[in-house]
């Protein structure tokens, strides 16, 4: 099943709409446990909507690689010809990951077939963008289970996840033309996470930004006679509030606003409503496991090994 609108009783979770002025997205792609709207002219996704279920979670190894999906034509994909052709500069080495916008792990429940399916659904190029090596994914990667245990009702542990790159008109180029075409790259990620806690439907969000990095590799350009001042101005204004390549909570409608995406509010509460953002630091933290409890636990009976300071649920 791909992603369930109805998956957190009680609610019915739509995907977001797109509302760019510009915008023409394609026809949703589903997968096991999620779905992908694309941007065709782009070539990445708009956004993934995945459904975790905390209680049937079981981690398992990754294995695969990426590929195209045959159901969609390839010029409205990137694959191999980006990721391979990416490089940082001479006698260095590649800088850039194949980064999961919905990740391998927030699949992984249901019985062992489902949730070995969803895994591999995940390495679809549909379900990829380009990220920097050094980009610091800890707390990014911790979101989804840290909600499950921290924010959502015990007596049901299950998020509905939406999540997707910042595409924005004036992203700059990569530094080599694939196929020919110039390729704007996204320098910023979003993800809204909702989720049923005790009193109520809730949904925050986070972005994070790894523009400070391409620029410094000179990995990417901004093209001056194709950007006119205001943008720039504009851009520089959003991005202070990234200053570092990591994790960042910020408020739902900050994310609609630079997106041009519209998420569901009926009857949602968001916790955190200010305009500024908010750091997430990750801290390790020791624990016990339950009396009897082998390392094979289940995830919903398990203690995490870590904090996400200044998070705000």
């Amino acid at each position: 099943m791909p992603y369930n609108p109805n998956f957190i009783s009680g609610f019915r979770i739509p995907l977001p709409e797109i509302v760019a002025a510009d915008a023409f997205p394609g026809t949703p792609l589903h997968y096991h446990h999620h779905s992908i709207v694309m941007n065709p002219e782009r070539k990445f996704a708009y956004f993934s909507a995945s459904n975790t279920d905390g209680r049937s979670w079981k981690p398992i190894d990754r294995k695969g690689g990426f590929k195209k999906d045959s159901k969609l034509e390839d010029q409205f994909q990137l694959g191999d010809e980006l990721y391979k052709s990416i490089s940082a500069g001479e006698d260095r080495e590649n800088d850039f990951d194949e980064g999961h916008l919905t990740s391998f792990q927030e699949v992984l429940w249901g019985k062992e077939k489902e949730l070995t399916l969803a895994g591999a659904d995940t390495f679809f190029y549909t379900n990829c963008v380009p990220q920097h090596g050094s980009l610091n994914r800890g707390a990014w990667r911790s979101l989804e289970q840290y909600l499950v245990k921290k924010g959502a009702d015990p007596n049901e542990l299950k998020i509905s996840v939406m999540t997707g790159p910042l595409l924005l008109p004036h992203d700059p180029y990569f530094i080599n033309a694939i196929n020919g075409e110039l390729v704007r790259v996204p320098v910023a990620f979003w993800k809204v996470i909702y989720y049923k806690a005790v009193q109520g439907l809730q949904a925050v969000g986070f972005m994070m930004s790894h523009r400070n990095l391409l620029l410094e590799d000179k990995t990417i350009t901004y093209d001056k006679d194709d950007v006119t001042r205001s943008a720039v101005e504009e851009l520089e204004d959003v991005f202070m509030m990234f200053p570092k390549a990591t994790t960042y909570q910020v408020s739902v409608s900050f994310i609609e606003k630079i997106s041009g995406i519209k998420f569901f509010h009926e009857g949602v509460a968001f916790p955190f409503k200010q305009q500024s953002s908010r750091e997430l630091i990750l801290k390790r933290i020791e624990v016990e496991r339950p009396r009897g409890m082998d390392e094979e636990g289940s995830f919903a009976d398990s203690p995490i090994d870590y904090q996400l300071e200044n998070i705000l649920i």
